[in-house]
């Protein structure tokens, strides 16, 4: 049986997108069914579906509401460090604890809301996700690409999804591995016992990381991960698949340690082709200062 929060609707018309019969059948904003799908609480025939896919009539569409209110989109002064500027798009440093766009438990205060302060963006056709091209988890830190208008957000987009961008990460994880470089191919879906969670599964979509020991210390180690998919909290996963959570990630079995409580994780570098000039961007991004506390600490042996 359907809870208040969790929907189940009979397709009527058949040839629309997903999103648009979805928003028509429940009376919602298409803006906020298309970031409910995107977010993976819209499932299609009890599939989750891209927001694009067309729908036949007879197709049970589920949608899982996690809130009531539709998000705030006020510009405000939500401080961030910016690392490239240019005319059409920019690469930001987002500290950690800052949410990068309004979605449910989260409508407010968030990245999005500090963009649209800090720069001119014509983005409507994105929703409640202007200048948005690829995410960070809310604390986790480090660099973003963002764009400037849904044209080059859209050339940025493909960039990602062709995997044509290098991304590479800082991560503090638990324990002392025997190896000094591990890929990881390992499929990622969504736990469907916690749909806050994501799990290797067969059935999955395809995710590869690569990690490199960079510096080891009594029970824990400094990686540099390369991911070449982006998957939802892929690191994250991968870690824990590989018996070696990151340090303050309670949600995949890491741990607080020396009052570090967030998890251990930092895009630190960026490298892709500008999509107007051709030319070749690089950004990178020291370890913020709570991460550089924790490794001196455990350089020195007192965690």
């Amino acid at each position: 049986m359907a809870s208040d929060n969790h929907k189940i609707f009979t397709n009527l018309v058949g040839g629309v997108r997903l999103d648009a019969a979805a928003s028509a059948l429940s009376g919602e904003a298409r803006n906020l069914i298309a970031t409910l799908c995107d977010d993976g609480f819209v499932w299609l025939n009890g599939k989750q579906t891209k927001k694009s896919a067309k729908v036949k009539v007879g197709d049970i569409i589920e949608i899982e509401f996690q809130e009531e209110k539709l998000p705030d989109l006020t510009p405000k002064n939500i401080p961030f460090e910016i690392i490239i500027d240019k005319k059409d798009y920019a690469v930001i440093n987002k500290p950690a604890g800052l949410t990068v766009h309004p979605a449910p438990g989260n409508f407010s205060d968030t990245l999005v809301n500090g963009l649209l302060y800090a720069f001119s963006i014509q983005d409507e056709d994105n929703g409640f996700r202007p200048g948005i091209v690829h995410r960070l988890d809310k604390n986790t830190s480090g660099l973003l690409v963002i764009a400037k208008n849904a044209k080059t957000r859209t050339l940025l987009s493909k960039l990602f999804s062709d995997r044509l961008v290098v991304k590479k990460y800082l991560a503090l994880c638990h324990g002392n591995p025997m190896w000094a470089e591990k890929l990881v191919e390992a499929p990622i879906a969504r736990d469907k016992r916690n749909r806050q969670r994501m799990v290797v599964n067969a059935n999955g979509k395809h995710a590869a990381s690569l990690f490199k020991v960079i510096e080891k210390y009594q029970k824990a180690f400094l990686a540099e991960i390369t991911i070449f998919t982006g998957r939802t909290h892929q690191i994250r996963v991968h870690a824990a698949f590989l018996k070696h959570p990151l340090i303050g990630d309670n949600l995949y079995g890491g741990r607080p340690i020396g009052g570090f409580n967030r998890q251990g994780l930092h895009s630190a570098y960026l490298s892709f082709q500008d999509p107007v000039t051709g030319e070749i961007v690089t950004a990178s991004s020291p370890m913020p200062q709570d991460m550089q506390n924790l490794v001196e600490m455990l350089s020195r042996g007192l965690v």
